[in-house]
């Protein structure tokens, strides 16, 4: 029983570590997902490589392994926003299938500690994981500045076309100006903030296709650079 102690401890920790570079780097797959798959190939490995299962049994378990993978690709969505979901409930699902072979093969010590060390991961290692995402967040949040001009008559396709693209992107619309040029047409100006100025960028590169707008640049630079930020006149968006 220590020795299967020792062996899920050292798992948890490489995947840990693993994890950490992960989650500190802000990529989808972060600290808890990595953990839980850890563990989760760990018990089942165990279970493998233990005499507790023979024949027919062993086939169940091997069964038991893919069916969990159908279960798991269902809960894992990509929502309105283009943010992937779900993964850390996959992984725990994997986790509690392979929980469920140790309880049933009279393993009843590994699958309590087993339960244990998931549960750790998903309380615990959850408020790790905000921690480091709040972190990245602070460092890397940008204040992208959008300045285009563009004909009065495509003024509301404009604006509704950037609202539509920070919504959907989950950009935060900071502040809105507006103001008319000698020439009539319109001047706009946008602030948005961001740790992921790609997309501001994405979204320039779209707006200079739109018929209408003569005039379109942009500017990023980190929030924490900035000491004065200028004063825009902003209107309320609707």
């Amino acid at each position: 029983m220590g020795i299967f102690t020792l062996k899920l401890t050292v798992c948890f920790i490489l995947s840990l570590c693993v994890g950490l570079e992960r989650q500190y780097h802000n990529k989808i797959t972060g600290l808890r997902t990595n953990v839980l798959v850890g563990i989760g190939s760990f018990l089942f490995a165990y279970i493998s490589l233990s005499d507790e299962l023979t024949g027919d049994q062993f086939r169940i378990a091997s069964q038991i392994v893919c069916g969990i993978g159908f279960l798991g690709a269902g809960v894992i969505l990509r929502d309105r926003k283009n943010k992937i979901t779900g993964l850390n409930t996959a992984a725990t699902l994997w986790c509690v299938a392979a929980i469920g072979v140790l309880t049933a093969s009279d393993m009843l010590f590994e699958a309590f500690i087993g339960t244990m060390f998931v549960l750790f991961s998903n309380i615990f290692l959850r408020l790790l994981s905000n921690t480091f995402r709040d972190k990245y967040t602070k460092e890397h949040k940008e204040r992208c500045v959008i300045n285009l001009s563009c004909d009065k008559d495509v003024e509301i396709l404009v604006r509704n076309k950037i609202t539509d693209f920070t919504e959907t992107h989950d950009l935060k619309l900071d502040t809105f100006s507006r103001t008319k040029n000698k020439d009539e047409s319109i001047k706009l100006k946008y602030i948005i903030i961001t740790v992921r100025d790609e997309l501001v960028g994405t979204l320039v590169r779209q707006l200079e296709l739109e018929v209408g707008i003569t005039k379109i640049s942009w500017s990023h630079k980190k929030l924490s650079e900035l000491v004065d930020i200028e004063d825009d006149e902003t209107l309320e968006l609707d």
